[in-house]
């Protein structure tokens, strides 16, 4: 393996679950532009299709709460229920969000909407650092 492969996969793998497909391009770029490999998936179904494929790599899962057919709390109990050392920066507009049991036992991250690029990438960094 070459030293640019290397590289390469040592940078953190982070799956971005979000149906809106603006949310996703900015946050693909955010997290790219801080050195993050990225996956992007419009719901539920397939977000846990690629987790399933990329389970070991996998350092980091944003989730929108609100996905339309599979909610956010059904992906987050079936990816919790695969890997339950995994990391979940949870992103909602709502403030009265009914978080159900695995996630509010094990979230590592509610990130309230609106919030800004900072207030993001904090909390992504601070995850993938701990």
């Amino acid at each position: 393996m070459d030293a640019i492969t290397e590289n390469v996969h040592e940078q953190p793998l982070v799956l971005v679950i979000d149906d809106d497909p603006h949310v996703r391009t900015l946050t693909k770029r955010l997290l790219e532009r801080s050195g993050k490999r990225v996956l992007l998936a419009e719901n539920g179904n397939q977000g846990l299709e690629l987790f399933e494929q990329n389970m070991e790599e996998i350092k980091l899962v944003v989730l929108d709460w609100h996905l339309p057919g599979n909610l956010g709390t059904r992906t987050f109990d079936e990816l919790y229920a695969r890997r339950s050392d995994l990391r979940v920066v949870l992103i909602t507009g709502d403030h009265d969000a009914e978080l159900g049991t695995a996630a509010r036992e094990n979230l590592a991250c509610l990130l309230l909407k609106p919030f800004n690029a900072a207030e993001f990438m904090l909390a992504v960094d601070t995850l993938l650092s701990a």
